[in-house]
């Protein structure tokens, strides 16, 4: 029978990356401006997209994932900005 000790916090890399936990900073109380399921427009090609996913990534920036309507391709990555 193995005896486990606690890993303390300065013996981190000890483990591996499976066992550690995730870390994450957003904060809940943000809203984002688009919601899952809105119909969005893309900027820059002027075409019809729906979001598909929403993840607030470092320095509170949106990123959103949208499937374009008329196209058959995965979903794109865009920005918040990237998109009305």
């Amino acid at each position: 029978m193995t005896n486990h000790t606690q890993v303390k916090h300065s013996d981190r890399t000890q483990l591996p990356r499976g066992l550690l936990p995730r870390r994450r900073f957003a904060n809940p109380d943000y809203e984002m401006a688009f919601m899952i399921g809105q119909p969005v427009t893309l900027i820059c090609t002027n075409e019809t997209a729906v979001v598909v996913g929403r993840i607030q990534i470092v320095d509170c920036l949106d990123e959103y994932l949208i499937k374009l309507v008329d196209a058959d391709a995965d979903p794109l990555r865009v920005y918040a900005h990237q998109i009305s």
